[in-house]
Parts: structure tokens; C-alpha cells; sequence
């Protein structure tokens, strides 16, 4: 039987695909420089230049080897003899680079390197430019071997290709520049976050890639504080009932108990065995399955991921073998009626409450692939008791919210290439009940009136829905938490467009108060259902 094949996408700011400062060792240290504290020198992958022939003494894998010493063929020598080649892959090898300063023998590297803005912060890139080493290195045992003990977890489970979409690590001298093309996190100074138009273009490359056919799953790779988001809005927009699965680590690859490998072969091992078609995206950390929608970090820590809106979340469980108890009822990937290939190429929606005519945008290039323009910024706004600076609802003194409008409305209008199209707001209310303070409510309610959809959301883990209210204008957001809605709102946005706007978004009349009741309940059956 084939094995399956897996198309594993390199994401932003990805721990997982990152590594240790690579850190001269003593053996490249000279004499008077610092020597690294420590029992031992410290070892890193490497490839060998050339093959050599060495000798290994017998009875040092295991301090009990020689206790069973009779279990063991007897040929007169002390030592085995092999031949490593550098066609076998990396060894664990001393570190022994150094880096030019001007002088005769260079420097060592340091690990504060990293902090040195005279130096560039060391001028190296610490993380994977696709996962291809990666997983090289997590087959090659370097990081721990299987329960059988022997290496080739992944290659055992399936074929792979590694693609890379809004990578962690690019290629400077090919003209690649953080930012643009790739979005590390450390040095932190250097640090890069992709912006909203990188949405689009996550989702245009991994549908091209599952269109292709070639490909029985996915895995995605991404840094743990933000792979909640980017599982989320992809599994609304992808178009596969195929496994989907979103990958992150809490510590570094090459680090002591790194999460990140065995999150790896537990995802392959789940796409191999079959269970995951139809059940939409799932994170896969710490041998557990979560539900992309209920997905979400608690903690820095191996096991900081939980389940949020406090009816499950949690689907099955990824260890040596493959279990899945429970299935989504919401609409996921291949349901869901925000998949990209489902979305026209021009949305259409009411311009004003008091007018019928209809206007459009396009939200898809001539190739039929998502433009980065129809990505909308979603602002979140938080409630909190004893904020109020004074008894009022004057839309007024909420100034960030009256700002965003402001340049909500300017982006529609300008002409500059690549200008949002789509705004939107989430407010982050009172648990349970949605209150916040009034100001903030009509500051809201004019953001709707100028065409901007609004989420109310409870604060904090909601666990319960919010009670559903058809005369005010904002959408209720269910149970999912602001992180979520936000990105939910995004993805409605393409398929309802705006909300029509009140001529005066001060005092909408009676008929243009409807129109945005009317809207906002196609928006709500959205949320309801996803």
C-alpha cells in the first residue's frame, strides 16, 4: 500500500522551525579566549565533509551493555569500526565556526550576539527557511528515536513536500527581505508580523496546493501565541475535506523536551491512519486534537494549550495510535460557506439603508485568487468596570473608536493601491450579558451606520452564548472570544460585504435602521453556524 502524501506549509514567527543560537564551541574556542561552562562540549547537526572511518568503543551505548556482555558476539577487539559518509546526514559534531571581526582568527559566536546592534544582532538567521531540515533532522534521530529504537518516525508514515507560504526564514542574497517575504521573531528587534493582505495570500497558496490533487493532508507550521488565528480563519475559507492540521512548539527544535517534533510525527501519524477526513481543521499539540475553533494558548509551556468556549473542543488524541471521539457540529473547511471557492468574485451589498442599489467590490484577482485589499481590519474594543471617565453616552469620548472610523472611512475612499476596502469592530463586553458602557455602544452603533459590522463578544473564556438581542446593531458572536470573532467577522465580510450606511450615521432613520437589522441578521446566521 502507497504511502499518503503530505504538503507541510512553512508559517510566521514559528518556534517550531526554529533553533538554538548556533554558539562556538570550546573545540573552535583558542587559547585565552572564554571557555563555555559546562561537563561537556556542546554538539550540534552538521554535515561531514568527507568520509572517515572511526572507532567506537564497545559497551558505551547503555551503562548495562557490559553487564549482559554474553548476550553480545565476541570478535577480539575493544571497539567497532564503521564508516560515516556525508551521504548518511547530519552528526552531533562540535561547533566550530567563528565569526569575522577584522582580526587574523576571527571571533567566537556568542549567544549575546544576538543582542549586539553593533554587529546586526549576529547577521544570522536562527529559524528553518521550510521544514525540509527539519524533518530531515527529526528522522535522523538527532532530537530522540521511536519506541522500536530506530529513527525515520516521519518516513516510516508518509511522503512529503515542503512549501513555504509566509515562512519564518528567507533567502537574503535571492533578494528575500523580512517583512515581505518572511516573518521571524528574534532577534527580537528584528522581529516582523505579517499584515492583513498576508491573510489572502495564505489562503491563495495552500488552495492551490490542495486544487493540485496531489495530497492526502496538510500540515501547517506557525509560532504558538498566533497559530489560533491563522487555524481558525483557514478553516473557514479552506475548501478540503481532506486533514488539515495546524502545528506549533512551546520551546525551540534542538532544545531540551522540545514539544515541537513529537507534535510533528503525532500530526503525520493522524493524517496516515485516515480519521481526520471530513473533520475539519484541528491543532495537534501535546497528543491532543483540538477543533480549530476552540483552539487556543494558555500558556508557554508544553500542555499550555486548552479548549476554550466550555462545550468540548477537544476531538480526539494523536499518540501512538490515533483516536477521535467526538465531531464537529459547526460548518468547518469543505462545509463551510465561507470556502474560498465558494465566495464570488464580486461582492455585492447595500450602499445606503434608504436606497436598494446595490454596489460591488472584488474580492478576487483575474486568476480567482483572494486579493489582499478585501481582508479586513478588525479593530477590538474592551470593556472593563470603572473604566466609564464619566456618566455618558456621548459617542465622543470613545476617540479610538471615533479615530478608527475615521480612517475606516478613509481607506474606502483612497485610491492607493492595496487600501482596505472592509472595516470592522469587536466588543469585547461583560461576561454573560454583553453590557458595556454606553458611550461605547453609540460609538458602535455609528461605526454600523457608516457601514462597519460589529461583534460583541463576552470578555475573558466565554463559555455560554450570548443572549441573541434583533434590535440592537451588533452581531453576537456565540461563545467565541474576541480573538476569534475577529477573525470570523474577516471572513463574513467577503461573502455579505459592508452594511449598508445611514445617510447620517448620528440619527439613522427608521428605514435605514432596518436595512442594518436585515443585514446584520444574515451576518448572525453566520456566526450561529461556523
Amino acid at each position: 500500500m502507497s504511502k499518503p502524501r503530505i504538503a507541510v506549509f512553512s508559517g510566521p514567527r514559528a518556534t517550531i522551525a526554529n533553533t538554538p543560537a548556533l554558539v562556538t564551541s570550546n573545540k573552535g574556542r583558542l587559547a585565552g579566549e572564554r571557555q563555555l561552562d559546562g561537563r561537556f562540549d556542546h554538539l550540534v547537526p552538521q554535515r561531514l565533509h568527507e568520509p572517515v572511518r572511526v572507532r567506537i568503543e564497545k559497551f558505551s551505548a547503555h551503562p548495562l551493555e557490559s553487564d549482559a556482555a554474553e548476550v553480545y558476539h565476541e570478535d577480539g577487539k575493544s571497539y567497532h569500526e564503521v564508516e560515516l559518509r556525508p551521504e548518511d546526514g547530519a552528526y552531533l559534531l562540535p561547533y566550530v565556526a567563528r565569526r569575522a571581526d577584522g582580526s587574523e582568527d576571527g571571533t567566537p559566536f556568542e549567544a549575546a550576539d544576538l543582542r549586539n546592534a553593533s554587529i546586526g544582532y549576529g547577521g544570522r538567521q536562527s529559524f528553518f527557511p521550510d521544514a525540509s531540515r527539519l524533518f530531515e533532522e527529526i528522522d535522523r534521530g538527532l532530537g530522540g528515536r521511536g519506541h522500536d529504537g530506530a529513527a525515520s518516525e516521519l518516513a516510516k508514515l508518509a511522503e512529503y513536500d515542503f512549501v513555504r507560504v509566509l515562512p519564518p526564514a528567507g533567502y537574503r542574497k535571492q533578494g528575500e527581505a523580512a517583512g515581505r517575504d518572511f516573518f521571524p521573531y528574534s532577534p527580537r528587534p528584528l522581529g516582523k508580523f505579517p499584515p492583513n493582505a498576508a491573510m489572502a495570500h495564505a489562503v491563495n497558496v495552500v488552495q492551490q496546493t490542495i486544487d493540485s490533487g496531489r495530497y492526502d493532508g496538510f500540515i501547517w507550521l506557525e509560532g504558538s501565541p498566533h497559530l489560533e488565528e491563522t487555524l481558525y480563519w483557514l478553516s473557514l475559507v479552506l475548501d478540503t475535506a481532506l486533514p488539515f492540521v495546524g502545528l506549533s512548539s512551546q520551546r525551540p527544535h534542538g532544545t531540551l523536551s522540545n514539544d515541537g517534533d513529537r507534535n510533528i510525527v503525532d500530526a503525520a501519524r493522524y493524517i496516515a491512519s485516515g480519521l481526520g477526513v471530513g473533520l475539519g481543521a484541528v491543532g495537534i499539540v501535546d497528543e491532543q486534537i483540538f477543533a480549530a475553533r476552540a483552539f487556543k494558548k494558555g500558556d508557554a509551556r508544553p500542555g499550555g494549550y486548552r479548549a476554550t468556549g466550555g462545550h468540548g473542543g477537544v476531538l480526539g488524541s494523536a499518540g501512538d495510535e490515533v483516536r477521535v471521539w467526538f465531531r464537529p457540529a459547526y460548518r468547518t473547511t469543505g462545509t463551510s460557506a465561507l470556502a474560498v471557492g465558494r465566495l464570488p468574485a464580486e461582492v455585492t451589498f447595500q450602499e445606503y439603508g434608504d436606497s436598494p442599489e446595490a454596489v460591488g467590490l472584488r474580492i478576487k484577482d483575474d486568476r480567482g485568487s483572494l486579493r489582499g485589499d478585501a481582508i479586513a481590519p478588525v479593530h477590538v474594543v474592551k470593556y472593563g468596570h470603572y473604566m466609564a471617565e464619566e456618566d455618558t453616552a456621548d459617542p465622543e469620548v470613545e476617540v479610538d473608536i471615533m479615530a478608527r472610523i475615521e480612517r475606516g472611512l478613509a481607506q474606502e475612499r483612497s485610491a492607493e493601491p492595496g487600501a482596505p476596502r472592509f472595516h470592522g469592530f469587536v466588543l469585547e463586553a461583560a461576561a454573560g450579558t454583553g453590557s458595556a458602557l454606553p458611550s461605547q455602544v453609540a460609538a458602535l452603533a455609528m461605526a454600523a451606520c457608516n457601514g462597519m459590522p460589529v461583534v460583541r463578544v463576552s470578555r475573558g473564556d466565554p463559555e455560554g452564548a450570548l443572549p441573541s438581542n434583533p434590535n440592537d446593531l451588533a452581531i453576537e458572536g456565540s461563545n467565541l472570544d474576541a480573538t476569534k470573532a475577529r477573525v470570523l467577522l474577516r471572513a463574513a465580510m467577503l461573502r455579505l460585504g459592508r452594511l449598508p450606511k445611514a445617510r447620517d450615521p448620528r440619527n439613522p432613520t427608521a428605514q435605514e435602521r432596518e436595512a442594518s437589522l436585515a443585514a446584520i441578521a444574515r451576518y448572525q446566521e453566520i456566526f450561529d453556524t461556523h
